[in-house]
C-alpha cells in the first residue's frame, strides 16, 4: 500500500468520482481509476460500489476512510521531519527568557515560530536573567534571553541592544510631584526591584537603601509599581504603554545608572529555529530602544 494509492482513494471519495477527481487534481481519470484498483487489490476487498456513472463507498470502504486520513497526515509528519533535520531545523528547542520585553511581542514571536516551523517542539522557561547561564550550562536550554548591567553580563552574553531604562512611579506616587528626585528623594520609598536566586540565597537588585520589595519578574515589579506600591527601574519598552496612559510617571533625575543591554547566551552552535527567534528580538530592539 502507498501513500499515492490512499490519496487517489481519498479523492475520489471527496469529489464522488474518478472524472470529478481528475479534474480537481489534474490527474488522468484512468490513472486515478489504474491507482485504486491497485490499493484494492493490495488490500483484497473493494473500496468502492461501482454502477454505470455511479460510485459509492462500500461498507468497508467507509470503515477504513478514517484511518487513511490518519495515513497520510502521518506520512506527510514523516516527509517533514526529515525535510526539517535537512535543512538543519531543530526538532525540539528550549528557551529561557525574562520579562523585559513586552509579552505581547513574545506571544506573537511564538506563534510566527510555530506557523512557519510547526514540527519544532519549544519550550520556554520564565526566570531572572542572572540564572540563565546555569541553565544553558546544565544544558537545560539551547538559548536565554535576558537584561544586563554592562558589569553583570555573564563573560558567554552576546548583546543584541543597549536597552533605555527609566526611574518610574505611579502618578500618584509622592514622588512623581518632584520636578526632580535625587538619590536621598528615592531612599525614603520602597523600591520595587528584581530579586533572583545566587546560590542558596535570594538576592535583590535593590539601588540605594534595604526598603525594597524584591520580586521575581519585570511585569510584576511594573504592575506593582502602577499600583503604588513603590517606585521602581525598569526597561522602556516594558513601560512604554503604562507611561502613555499615565498609569506611570518617568521621574525626571540626573542619577548615573548603569548601562543595560539586552543579551542572549547560548549553547551549542543555533539551529534554524533559533536563529529565526534571535532575528526577530533583534529587530524588535531596533525598533523599541
Amino acid at each position: 500500500m502507498r501513500s499515492e494509492q490512499v490519496q487517489a482513494f481519498i479523492d475520489v471519495t471527496e469529489h464522488g468520482s474518478f472524472a470529478a477527481a481528475a479534474r480537481h487534481t489534474g490527474i488522468k481519470r484512468s490513472t486515478l481509476s489504474a491507482t485504486v484498483n491497485a490499493l484494492e487489490d493490495n488490500l483484497g476487498v473493494v473500496l468502492f460500489e461501482r454502477s454505470g456513472n455511479s460510485l459509492q463507498l462500500t461498507a468497508v470502504g467507509e470503515s477504513v476512510l478514517p484511518d487513511c486520513y490518519r495515513l497520510l497526515t502521518s506520512a506527510s509528519r514523516i516527509k517533514k521531519h526529515c525535510q526539517q533535520h535537512l535543512q538543519g531545523v531543530e526538532s525540539q528547542l528550549c528557551i529561557a527568557r525574562d520579562d523585559a520585553l513586552p509579552e505581547a511581542f513574545w506571544r506573537q514571536v511564538m506563534h510566527d515560530l510555530k506557523q512557519r516551523y510547526p514540527l519544532t517542539a519549544i519550550s520556554v522557561y520564565l526566570l531572572p536573567p542572572q540564572e540563565h547561564p546555569q541553565f544553558v550550562l546544565r544544558q537545560t536550554v539551547d538559548i536565554a534571553f535576558g537584561l544586563y548591567t554592562a558589569e553583570g553580563a555573564d563573560i558567554n552574553a552576546s548583546n543584541l541592544a543597549p536597552v533605555s531604562m527609566c526611574l518610574v512611579a505611579a502618578t500618584s506616587h509622592p514622588l512623581s510631584r518632584l520636578p526632580s528626585v535625587t538619590r536621598d528623594d528615592l531612599a525614603q520609598y520602597t523600591q520595587v526591584c528584581l530579586t533572583y536566586e545566587q546560590g542558596d540565597k535570594l538576592v535583590s537588585d535593590a539601588l540605594f537603601s534595604t526598603n525594597y520589595l524584591g520580586l521575581t519578574m519585570f511585569e510584576v515589579i511594573r504592575d506593582a509599581a502602577i499600583n503604588g506600591t513603590g517606585w521602581a527601574l525598569l526597561p522602556y519598552p516594558l513601560v512604554k504603554e503604562a507611561i502613555e496612559n499615565h498609569q506611570l510617571c518617568a521621574l525626571n533625575h540626573d542619577l548615573a545608572l548603569d548601562s543595560h543591554y539586552y543579551r542572549y547566551v547560548e549553547g551549542e552552535s543555533l539551529g534554524v529555529v533559533a536563529t529565526a527567534l534571535l532575528t526577530k528580538v533583534s529587530r524588535f530592539l531596533g525598533t523599541t530602544r
